[in-house]
Order: C-alpha cells, then sequence, then structure tokens
C-alpha cells in the first residue's frame, strides 16, 4: 500500500529550494572563500537532506520493516538537530573567533536531545494510508516530555539566531541593507517558526495525520525569502552585527600609504566615532610604525573599546579598527591585504610619497568590505604625507 504522491510535494519543492541556495551560495564561496560561507552551506545542504529523508518516508510501503523504519525516522530528526547546531557554529564565525556561551549552552542542549532521541524510547511509528509513515513521541518518560526537550532546544537556537539578526539590523543604516536583513528574517521566522508550529500540531493532534510533511511547505516559503534577499546581493547573506571603522595601510618604513572610513550615513564621515579615532590615529600608526619593525608581527591589538585587527604581508601591514574580532573581518582583511600586494607591489617597492596612486584601492575595499553592515562605503580617504 502506498499513500497519495501528492503527499511528496512538500519534500520535492523543499529539496529544490535547498538546491537552489546552496548553488548560490557555492558561487559566493568561489568568490570570497569566507568560511562562515561553508558552515551555511553545512546547514542548507543538512536540510535538504532532512528533507530528502522525510521524502523517502513517505514513499516507504506499508510492508517495510518498522525497525527500519523507526531508525530512519530517529536518523531523520537527528539530520534536523545537527544542522540546527551548525547554524549556530555560522553564528560565531560571523561575530567571533572562538565559540561562545550560547553556542556551548545550545550543543549541550543538542546533546540531550539527540540522546534522548535515540536512548530514550520516546519514538514509535505507525502506518497511515493517508500520510504514510508517522512518528509519535508518546513512550519514554511521558507524553510530552521528548516534544518539551525538543522545543526547548528549537527555541532556544532560534532566540540566538534571531537576536544576532535584530542586532543587525539595528547595526545597518543604508536602506538596502535594512530591507535585506528584514527579508531574511521574514524568510527565516517563517521556515522556523511556522515549520515547527505546524510539525508540532502534525505529531499532536490526530485528526491532522492526513497533512503528513505539509509543515515543509514552510520551510519552502521561508527559504525563497532568503534566497531573494541573497539574490538582491550575495555578501549580505552575512547580516553580521560587527562594525569596522577605519581601514589603515602602512608600508616597511611605517609610513601610511592608505587610511578608509566606513561611513555611517551616506557621504558624511563617522561622527562621535570618527573624532574618537581620528584623536588616537596618531597613537595607533605609532603603534603599528613599533610592529612593522618588530620581528613579532600580532594578529590583534585590544584598545579601550576598539579592537585593531592586524595583516602583514611582505610589502606592507594592513589595519583595521573594528569593535571586535571575528572571522569574517579576519578573512576579509587578509583577503584585502594580499589583492593590494598583488596589484600594488611595484608601486609601494617604488612609492614616491604620492596617494593618488592607490586610488584603484577603493575598488578592493568595495569588494572584500561590501557586508559591514554598519557602513554604506563612501568615497575614500587618503592621508597626505
Amino acid at each position: 500500500m502506498t499513500v497519495p504522491l501528492v503527499q511528496a510535494v512538500p519534500s520535492i519543492l523543499a529539496i529544490i529550494c535547498c538546491l537552489i541556495i546552496l548553488f548560490l551560495l557555492g558561487l559566493n564561496y568561489l568568490l570570497n572563500r569566507f568560511l562562515p560561507t561553508v558552515f551555511l552551506m553545512l546547514f542548507f545542504g543538512g536540510i535538504m537532506l532532512w528533507s530528502v529523508t522525510k521524502l523517502v518516508s513517505v514513499l516507504l510501503p506499508s510492508t517495510t520493516n518498522q525497525t527500519f523504519v523507526l531508525i530512519w525516522k530517529i536518523g531523520s530528526l537527528s539530520i534536523l538537530i545537527i544542522s540546527l547546531l551548525i547554524i549556530t557554529f555560522f553564528r560565531d564565525l560571523l561575530s567571533n573567533v572562538s565559540l561562545s556561551i550560547p553556542s556551548i549552552i545550545i550543543s549541550f542542549l543538542a546533546g540531550i536531545t539527540l540522546a534522548a532521541l535515540w536512548f530514550g524510547g520516546f519514538a514509535q511509528v505507525e502506518f497511515s494510508p493517508e500520510s504514510g509513515w508517522n512518528t509519535n513521541y508518546d513512550g519514554g518518560l511521558g507524553e510530552y516530555t521528548f516534544y518539551g526537550i525538543l522545543f526547548t532546544y528549537l527555541i532556544m537556537v532560534y532566540i540566538f539566531m534571531f537576536v544576532m539578526m535584530f542586532r543587525g539590523l539595528k547595526k545597518a543604516t543604508a536602506k538596502k541593507q535594512r530591507s535585506q536583513i528584514i527579508l531574511i528574517i521574514t524568510g527565516l521566522a517563517i521556515a522556523a517558526i511556522g515549520g515547527t508550529i505546524l510539525n508540532f500540531l502534525l505529531n499532536l493532534i490526530p485528526q491532522m495525520e492526513s497533512f503528513g510533511d505539509f509543515d515543509l511547505i514552510f520551510v519552502v516559503v521561508g527559504f525563497t525569502f532568503v534566497a531573494l534577499a541573497y539574490l538582491r546581493s550575495p555578501i549580505q547573506i552575512y547580516f553580521a552585527p560587527v562594525s569596522a571603522y577605519r581601514l589603515i595601510v602602512i608600508n616597511n618604513d611605517g609610513i601610511p600609504l592608505l587610511t578608509h572610513d566606513f561611513c555611517e550615513i551616506g557621504e558624511n564621515a563617522l561622527t562621535m566615532d570618527s573624532t574618537l579615532i581620528s584623536g588616537a590615529l596618531s597613537g595607533i600608526v605609532n603603534i603599528l610604525k613599533e610592529t612593522v619593525a618588530s620581528d613579532f608581527t600580532p594578529n590583534i591589538i585590544n584598545l579601550e573599546d576598539r579592537v585593531l585587527l592586524i595583516e602583514k604581508t611582505n610589502s606592507a601591514l594592513y589595519a583595521l579598527i573594528a569593535d571586535n574580532n571575528s572571522k569574517v573581518l579576519r578573512s576579509a582583511l587578509k583577503d584585502f591585504g594580499n589583492e593590494f600586494e598583488k596589484e600594488f607591489k611595484d608601486v609601494i617597492k617604488n612609492w614616491k610619497g604620492l596617494t593618488d596612486v592607490f586610488n584603484d584601492a577603493y575598488k578592493l575595499i568595495t569588494e572584500d568590505f561590501s557586508f559591514v553592515l554598519s557602513s554604506t562605503v563612501c568615497k575614500p580617504k587618503f592621508d597626505e604625507t
């Protein structure tokens, strides 16, 4: 006995949607090589694999061995749990350089949820002619015990994820950035919250069993919003709540070749932050001069309320004033340094003191730091020396 093929439609649509997003992210990774992109691809790859397992569950005939179906169903949910854990690590790579307390908490909850799923004896399966093989979690310690464990895990993942995105929304001043983040938040809210609520209803209310895996429709709609946001500006998929304020390039003689402000509003320079940074710039330059002369080059210097990220090439030293260290900013600074070195190596070697020879560096800044949400990238400013 098989179920109506219409039950397979949500899973098929979800798979197609994930494939499209994975293709777009793959192109993005080829351009910027950001490590967070890998984790984002793993997340959507996991969601796609989860959708595949849901599709197979619909197509399994009633004669399939029940133990096999139970293991398959448990494995399917495990993929979703692990995928959501991966997205928390993606969050850390955006805003930090190491595992944060929220990620440790979520990792702990993920372990509890997986242990309860596999060893708690909660899961049971039964076949329905309308929706195929269904899972309920009434066994174990109580009727709603596992649902409570799973819901706690999901709600913590969603809270930390949406806190990050709303922080990014608060940081963004450009209208295009704000509208794009809102689109991403809306899409993920539809996929995560809408899909979760319907999934719980489908499992808890017997009368809704005939709807099968139609909770995946929310995933499809939500991820479609995310894909549309991505297409508007691929680099903004990161929506990192990290601010970058000034980029400085210094040659091996300790002379500043280029400085660039990331502007807050249009063509206006940073207001209070600009005053703060400009006043401290001479001291920062002295620090960088000492760094250039030293055999040891630190990769970060902690200022009073900022950090100075540093990358070194053969011809110059590159520094970025930011709120805090993060994998994305670090990767962008490293990419910028390598590209600047490649394009201006001969110019730096034979430099005569004219800063306008570095005007083309603005193109590199736009490409490598276009994801910085706190800024509308404006025309570069060069220090005359």
